[in-house]
């Protein structure tokens, strides 16, 4: 095997622009036996015409060329999609160092004087081929971790939906199964009294009256729970359509913060933790409800499954008050476990949890940052104290910046 030959597979292309006659044939020569596809060019504008339609893996650029120079082809190089990422590798005779700063300023990666040692040239070439290859690789690696990220955050958006069928569900069972119960007394006190005038039975008038009293007394009750339920659906529609949309409108944060709470009821009513609203009525913001909604469901989930776990009771307290400069500061505490100083640094990074393979993903507080910072414009601040709880503080402008 000839020495720097390359392994078995798919040979590299390299691309060699040079206006010497000499250089490109030893060039073509040594790259060519030992293994590599080689496309030459002897001016920059065909050198920029073979790249395009080529895709050499690498190219070999003289910088002294007639015409366009060896660095303004490079850096048209750079503007292209298709060759934006292939590695230059020049090759000058000349040694002022500002040249070489120049070279790289203009997108390339390396230098060769001439003249130079044909091992030499292969060394640098292997090395900047493996690094390219490496980079891809890399490149390939962070989009499969971005999918698989992606994955994971509509995973975690339809545990949210989920959570907002089973609290649909759990609360409407309140007044529905209210009404039923009261409307079936009423309609068996409504099948007596039918019965009582098909025998041709006398009704006695405190009867009658008894019974418009009932009437008026299971009407009322009906009524009044069908509006609770009404209005149930109406929160949970507004609620499942912000939580799967990322619209813009104009709401009161008090009711947003309710409605999201109320989806997580089912939860919160499985422990022996209670979570209090304390903000002004009166708040409104022009921003999205929907990621704000993941953002308290997020930190509500987060307070009950890491701030107090193992606890026999415990309080999440939801706070706001206005900013002097058009902003709100919400936060959200709890009075449990805190976090240690280590994992305090750690808690905004994707895929940091502390209860790895027990149902943690560890993006609930890396989606919480993310939307907080960016989609609300806003900042997330935590402070903790082992054994004393933990608070999430939220510092959002009224109105959020447009998308």
């Amino acid at each position: 095997m000839v020495p720097n030959e390359l392994p078995a597979g798919i040979p590299p292309t390299v691309l060699v622009v040079d206006d010497s006659p000499t250089f490109l044939t030893a060039l073509l020569d040594h790259l060519a036996s030992r293994g590599f596809l080689v496309l030459i060019a002897r001016n920059a504008e065909e050198g920029l015409m073979r790249a395009e339609f080529g895709l050499p893996d690498l190219i070999l650029m003289d910088v002294v060329l007639p015409g366009i120079d060896g660095f303004e082809a490079c850096r048209r190089l750079k503007c292209v999609e298709g060759t934006r990422d292939t590695p230059v590798i020049f090759m000058t005779s000349l040694t002022d160092p500002r040249q070489k700063i120049i070279g790289f300023d203009a997108g390339g990666v390396d230098y060769i004087t001439k003249p130079f040692q044909i091992e030499e040239v292969m060394a640098r070439i292997h090395t900047h081929l493996a690094l390219r290859k490496a980079n891809r690789e890399l490149q390939q690696m962070c989009e499969q971790l971005n999918r698989a990220k992606a994955e994971l955050v509509q995973n975690e958006k339809l545990a949210a939906l989920g959570a907002l069928v089973a609290g649909i569900s759990h609360e409407l069972n309140t007044p529905i199964g209210n009404g039923l119960m009261i409307a079936s007394a009423f309609e068996d006190q409504t099948k007596e009294m039918r019965g009582q005038f098909a025998r041709g039975e006398p009704m006695r008038r405190s009867s009658l009256d008894a019974y418009l009293n009932n009437a008026s007394t299971a009407t009322e009750v009906l009524v009044r729970n069908l509006h609770r339920a009404a209005d149930l659906v109406t929160n949970f529609k507004q609620v499942a359509v912000d939580q799967t949309s990322a619209q813009r409108r104009t709401f009161l944060l008090a009711e947003v913060v309710a409605g999201n709470i109320l989806t997580l009821l089912p939860t919160i009513r499985r422990t022996p933790y209670q979570v209090l609203q304390d903000i002004p009525p009166s708040l409104m913001m022009d921003s999205y409800p929907g990621p704000l909604g993941q953002v308290i469901t997020n930190l509500v989930t987060n307070a009950i499954i890491h701030g107090l776990d193992g606890r026999d009771s415990g309080t999440i307290t939801i706070n706001s008050g206005l900013e002097v400069d058009d902003g709100v500061i919400m936060t959200i505490a709890d009075d449990g476990n805190g976090i240690t100083p280590d994992n305090l640094l750690h808690i905004f990074e994707p895929f940091f949890t502390t209860k790895l393979g027990v149902g943690g993903s560890g993006l609930g507080l890396h989606i919480v940052h993310n939307i907080v910072s960016d989609m609300l414009g806003g900042r997330i601040e935590v402070r903790s104290t082992p054994g004393k709880g933990t608070v999430f503080t939220l510092y959002l402008p009224l109105t959020a910046p447009k998308h």
